[in-house]
């Protein structure tokens, strides 16, 4: 038993900071290319966004696993509902996050060309929210637990 939750727990933490890398990477490279057609680096420079977003992420990533595994083991002859039930809830919350940026106030910035597309900011910051979730399922194969009725 407690051989199982130490594997569970590890599983748990390496998903989770490897999905905050990998979501972190994607959303630096993302606003790297995206800083070479307007330079929004007065509201979010790409070190902050870096930074903030591993954080960030490496939180959601791991609540994210908690949930999931805790389905896992909670509805084990049931797997695919654990699936099917973590990735409603996963999906929700992003789209969520893509309401609360649309409420959003828009920034104000120095740059004249930055504030001309101002328009543009939220659409710029709305792909990087589904960045963790797709981390987060692109990485799960590596780091699923077999049950013991999946064993059989």
């Amino acid at each position: 038993m407690k051989g199982t939750l130490i594997r569970i727990l590890s599983r748990i933490i390496l998903h989770s900071f490897s999905t905050a890398l990998l979501a972190a990477l994607a959303c630096f490279l993302y606003a790297t290319f995206y800083y070479t057609l307007v330079d929004f680096s007065e509201g979010s420079s790409k070190s902050v966004i870096f930074i903030s977003f591993f954080k960030n992420c490496l939180l959601a990533a791991t609540l994210m696993s908690i949930i999931y595994y805790s389905l896992k083991g909670f509805l084990l002859k049931r797997g695919i509902l654990a699936d099917l039930l973590s990735g409603l809830l996963f999906s929700a919350a992003t789209v969520a996050l893509v309401f609360y940026v649309l409420k959003m106030q828009d920034p104000v910035f120095k740059n004249p060309d930055a504030q001309l597309f101002v328009d543009f900011y939220k659409g710029f910051l709305m792909p990087m929210l589904f960045f963790p979730l797709l981390a987060w399922f692109t990485l799960k194969p590596l780091f699923l637990l077999k049950t013991a009725s999946e064993n059989k």
